[in-house]
């Protein structure tokens, strides 16, 4: 039976370390295939949870669509718990008291009880902020070793101000530039523009590896850039020999081009020397 439960200021999820990267992306902890998702108030509830569910292998439940299954064996390891505050703070979270037959023990009665008081659920998807991962096989020996981890938006944002910095700051120094100097980095200024434009029509496409892997850098802007010239070039080397190719096969350039006669003249000369 669902019952209205207060809104928690900071909640536990367990869930597989193969699903963080999905999680931060999402900024989110989906439901699936349940009507909620669910999490504990606080890390002995969550203790206590794990000893008697995914700790216990062998042991019969029923899943979300009600079918019979059993707890496989627990892989420590590929575990992980987060800790989080909930963005959403209106009336979604409710307690499931869980059902015993009537005229039950008091001591079954009690074990459930017990049991409904530590898991507490929210109805849909949970949106998240400052969230940190806690190992798990750590955990379970007693000890608390967590890392800060952030969503894919709050990745975004934090790279997307570095960005914006370093283009500014690549402005201003393009002022200090002779025309002479700025006519001879042409090609690195047009480079510095579109990898600007480019990063900032991308930040949907961007995955919270590839922002991570961006935010060590102090210049991202610049590492950036300086890639895209050399794949450029490299691209620009190779599609110039296969254009020339095409262009001397094809043998078009020499009716719609105006020819050197001075050349022609020396090369003739050349052949009847050689002759």
């Amino acid at each position: 039976m669902y019952v209205k439960a207060l809104i928690p200021s900071e909640v536990y999820h367990l869930t597989k370390k193969a699903n963080l990267e999905s999680i931060l992306d999402d900024g989110a902890i989906r439901r699936f295939d349940d009507t909620e998702c669910w999490f504990c108030e606080s890390l002995a509830k969550m203790k206590a949870y794990m000893e008697q569910t995914v700790l216990c292998e062998g042991k019969p439940y029923y899943g979300a669509g009600g079918q019979l299954c059993r707890y496989p064996k627990f892989e420590p390891d590929e575990h992980i718990i987060l800790k989080l505050t909930p963005c959403r703070r209106e009336g979604n979270w409710y307690r499931w008291n869980q059902e015993i037959p009537l005229n039950s023990p008091p001591e079954l009665v009690q074990v459930a009880a017990g049991f409904s008081k530590l898991k507490i659920g929210f109805r849909g998807d949970l949106p998240f902020r400052n969230a940190e991962a806690i190992d798990v096989a750590e955990f379970l020996h007693g000890s608390i070793v967590c890392r800060n981890v952030q969503t894919t938006s709050e990745l975004w944002k934090r790279l997307s101000e570095k960005v914006e910095q370093n283009w500014q700051t690549y402005q201003r120094n393009l002022y200090d530039r002779s025309p002479g100097v700025l006519i001879g980095i042409a090609d690195e200024i047009a480079a510095t523009a579109t990898c600007y434009s480019e990063f900032l029509c991308s930040g949907s496409d961007l995955s919270c590896r590839d922002l991570s892997y961006l935010l060590q850098f102090e210049n991202p802007l610049d590492v950036l850039r300086d890639r895209w010239v050399l794949d450029q070039s490299t691209e620009q080397g190779t599609r110039f020999l296969g254009m020339l190719e095409s262009l001397r096969s094809e043998g078009h350039a020499e009716q719609d081009y105006p020819l050197d006669e001075a050349y022609a003249q020396n090369q003739k000369n050349e052949m009847t020397m050689q002759l």
